[in-house]
């Protein structure tokens, strides 16, 4: 998955995956100028796209310009993207198929990696347990058990959402 030279350009647009159940997610999609086809890079969370992680890790504008397509996207209930947030439980499913989407991309090579830290890390598992197949992973910070030691408290989903521009708790 190594890319080509670095490029000053870059291209940014929100996409759209329809799922199979009807509910459609919103991706900000980064492109390289410059000659295709470019291995894609795939991060999906719960923070809201724009923020893609930018706190610690490089703006996708920057893995474009060396190269890549990337892809951050809003998980289910989230951000931009339709349906019903059910903390990390829809993940398997809408992961996979978020994988199969963003390999076709325009502009792709057909190879697909996946980053990112804490949920979006978890996100990375939950989509090969949904029969993704990836290329290359670079979770960080993700647990194996998040209902055991990360983001529920009892049987119960301790995780923050963002709607409305404000945050409340799912107790």
């Amino acid at each position: 998955m190594l890319a080509r030279n670095p490029t000053s350009s870059v291209e940014r647009r929100v996409e759209h995956l329809t799922l199979k159940d009807g509910v459609v997610l919103a991706s900000d999609v980064y492109r390289p100028a410059g000659e295709e086809p470019w291995p894609v890079l795939l991060m999906r969370q719960p923070y809201g796209k724009q923020i893609a992680s930018t706190v610690v890790l490089a703006h996708p504008s920057w893995y474009a310009r060396h190269g890549y397509v990337v892809v951050v996207q809003d998980v289910r209930g989230m951000g931009a993207s339709e349906g019903d947030f059910d903390c990390l439980r829809q993940e398997i499913r809408d992961g996979a198929e978020t994988v199969a989407w963003a390999r076709g991309l325009a502009g792709s090579n057909g190879k697909i990696g996946l980053y990112g830290f804490s949920y979006q890390a978890i996100t990375q598992y939950l989509a090969l347990a949904g029969g993704a197949r990836v290329d290359a992973m670079a979770p960080a910070m993700g647990s194996f058990a998040p209902e055991k030691d990360w983001a529920y408290e009892g049987a119960q989903c301790a995780m923050p959402a963002w709607s409305a521009g404000h945050s409340r708790w799912l107790l």
